[in-house]
Order: C-alpha cells, then structure tokens, then sequence
C-alpha cells in the first residue's frame, strides 16, 4: 500500500510540475552510484609485460567494485547539446592503510536527440553523452597480516586515457531541477603500470605499449542544477 501511494506521489509531482526541459544555459550535476570492473582483457594482455605477480597484485586485490561519485559542469546550447567538464572518483578502504582510488578528470559532449521532435513542453528528456578522460589508479598496497599498515612494495596502479560514453534519462520536478539515471562505460587505455603507486614518478612505474584494455561500468543517479534554463 504505501509503494502504491509513493508512487502515486511521484506520478502526480511529475505531472503537476511546469513545463520544463533541457534548455540554454550552465548546469551542475551530482552523481552517486555504483561501477564494476571489466578485467579480462587486462588479465589477457598484462603479464607480457609487467609480469604474471605484478598483473596479479593488481587485478586481485586493487580492483574492488564500490561506490563511485562525480560531479559535472557544462553548458547547454538551446537545449540540443551540452559540452561538460567532470571529476568523478572511485575510493576504497576510505579509513584503512589500504586506501586507494581511480579518478577521472575530462571532458564530454552531450546531445538531447528528442529536442525539436518532441512537444517542448514535456517534463521528461533523454541525452546521449561521450567522452574523454585521463584517469589515475592506485593504492598504498595490501595489508600487513603481522601489523596495521601495509605491505612494502605493493602499492599496484596504472594511468591512462579512457573513453566514456552512454546516456541519461531525467525527469523535471522543476525547471531549475532534474533527478536522473545514467548508465555509463569507460574504456581504459593505461599508459603506465605502477609498481609502487606512491612513488610512481621516481622510478616506481613502467611503459605500456599497445591497449592492454579494461574498462568500468557505472550506473549512478543524479541530481541536476539547470541556470536561466530557457523560458517556454
């Protein structure tokens, strides 16, 4: 009974809502959600070069699913495309020695195919997004079974270009508001494979030639901040 009221609330707050769609103008958007890696290609193509233990210590225990959040700025032009820069980051072991992350900094295009061809007056809207990032991995390595901190020497991680690419379906309780679902992908292109993450520019990494691939998924919900959105 009270999931049939919730949504009923729901429904109605759409419907009720004033005109309102993806228009001219600065956005700011929260992301909170969840990815999970893809490894094969990274377990297939790793250890020619860097090793069957170092691919291990990487894939194995560096590379834990989790939460992943972001936060995207842009720019919409008359409601058909948006160019946005982002930062989004995916911690593990926030308050353990073993602590570690994957950042992504870059920048995206994102189109609103249903501007134009659909009434403007909808309270619903669907963009595809695209990408590129470069991308920061590692840790301060695996835990000490005879103490509280960290083994040495096993602080793992890479850096790369990734691209990402995939697509958000919103809906407006507001003009100036959207809440919406977004799944995503980035495909990896690591550059670099660290051997010691915390000293990866002394010494402590190695070149990788050729795509040794991995990617992530992510599916996150967000919240959208829309400025001087276009009048109907």
């Amino acid at each position: 009974m009270r999931r049939v009221s919730l949504l009923a609330v729901l429904t109605a707050c759409v419907c009720l809502a004033p005109a309102a769609r993806a228009g001219e103008g600065v956005y700011l958007t929260i992301d909170g959600g969840y990815q999970f890696w893809s490894k094969d290609s990274l377990a297939q193509k790793l250890p020619a070069q860097v090793g069957q233990q170092n691919t291990s210590l990487l894939l194995d225990d560096q590379l834990p699913d989790g939460g992943l959040f972001a936060l995207r700025l842009g720019y919409n032009i008359g409601g058909h495309v948006g160019f946005e820069g982002s930062f989004a980051i995916h911690p593990w072991d926030v308050l353990a020695q073993t602590r570690g992350a994957i950042g992504f900094v870059g920048l995206a295009t994102r189109w609103f195919p249903l501007q134009g061809l659909i009434r403007p007056n909808r309270q619903a809207d669907f963009s595809l997004v695209a990408g590129i990032d470069y991308f920061l991995h590692g840790g301060n390595g695996l835990k000490d079974p005879n103490g509280d901190g960290t083994l040495p020497n096993t602080g793992r991680g890479m850096d790369g270009m990734a691209v990402e690419f995939g697509g958000t379906f919103e809906l407006y309780p507001a003009k100036s508001i959207s809440l919406g679902i977004t799944p995503r992908y980035y495909m990896l292109h690591p550059l670099r494979y660290f051997t010691d993450f915390n000293n990866r520019d002394k010494g402590g990494q190695l070149p990788l030639t050729g795509n040794v691939g991995g990617g992530i998924f992510s599916i996150s919900l967000s919240i959208t901040f829309h400025f001087e959105p276009q009048p109907d």
